[in-house]
């Protein structure tokens, strides 16, 4: 529905507006008044330079859009423009006034009570025009097809395809990569090593220079891991992983044999200490 255009009627204290709500008003135009020069539109009033307080501008204009019914969404003091929605709540100014809500409700009263005139009088000094256009709501919600409605599910399943495609091809080329001679042997020569570097000192001070040539040579593609080469290094390795594990095995072996021989020796000393103590008692009772 094209918008519908009237003027403004200054004679009303309130005028209804006949808008749905989510109807849009749009207030047009400007009055300039002859007692003091300022320029008033429908929400703002711009003030001449050679007012009491100098050019300036204040959101008091012709109308109270908020008491009227109305929500102001944008204004332009330079053009004169001002659109309000109209909501479902009653306004105030047109109850107070007993008309239908929405309306627009004129301030000429408090604005003439600002500059000691009647309201007769600073309406009478307005000059210019001021005409509002009113477009309404949508009476209908536009119709939505069953494939604009399943656009938003659509993308979001091909997204979740796309992940999960994604997440096996990622995990079948990781398991080709963990499957690969080069990887195996990399895993072999770094377990390896941080074995050795918790073992003995005197057994890991000549490996840990010999086991980091080892993992640069492979990086730097010195040796083939699926060459006889290759599989020599890894034999060597293995040989090396079995040997540091045994010594771990003997070393706390070893530890356990010491700490139960020192309790064997605790244990001994008590029950002679008991055996002296019992001699002693005894000896005392007779």
């Amino acid at each position: 529905m094209p918008p519908l255009t009237t003027a403004i009627d200054l004679t009303h204290a309130a005028t209804h507006v006949d808008v749905a709500p989510g109807g849009t008003l749009t207030l047009h135009g400007s009055y300039y008044s002859t007692l003091d020069g300022s320029v008033v539109d429908a929400a703002t009033t711009t003030w001449p330079a050679g007012s009491p307080g100098g050019t300036s501008m204040d959101t008091g204009g012709l109308f109270d859009l908020e008491a009227g019914g109305f929500h102001v969404v944008s204004r332009n003091p330079q053009t004169h423009d001002v659109v309000a929605v109209a909501t479902d709540a009653p306004g105030a100014a047109c109850e107070a006034s007993h008309v239908q809500s929405p309306c627009l409700a004129l301030r000429t009263i408090q604005q003439a009570t600002s500059r000691m005139k009647t309201a007769a009088e600073w309406t009478s000094s307005l000059k210019g025009g001021m005409q509002l256009e009113v477009q309404q709501a949508p009476a209908y919600a536009p119709v939505v097809s069953f494939a604009d409605r399943a656009k938003p599910y659509m993308v979001v399943a091909g997204v979740l395809l796309f992940v999960a495609v994604s997440a096996v091809f990622a995990g079948r080329a990781w398991r080709q990569h963990t499957l690969s001679a080069k990887w195996q042997l990399v895993r072999l020569a770094k377990a390896v090593r941080d074995k050795a570097a918790r073992a003995d000192p005197i057994l890991a001070a000549p490996l840990a220079p010999a086991l980091e040539n080892a993992l640069r040579a492979i990086d730097d593609k010195k040796v083939d891991p699926e060459s006889a080469e290759g599989k020599r290094v890894a034999e060597v390795l293995r040989r090396v992983e079995l040997r540091l594990e045994e010594k771990v095995a003997k070393d706390k072996a070893d530890e356990e044999r010491e700490a139960a021989d020192e309790l064997v020796r605790q244990v001994e000393v008590a029950l002679e200490a008991a055996g002296e103590a019992s001699q002693i008692g005894r000896a005392a009772r007779r």
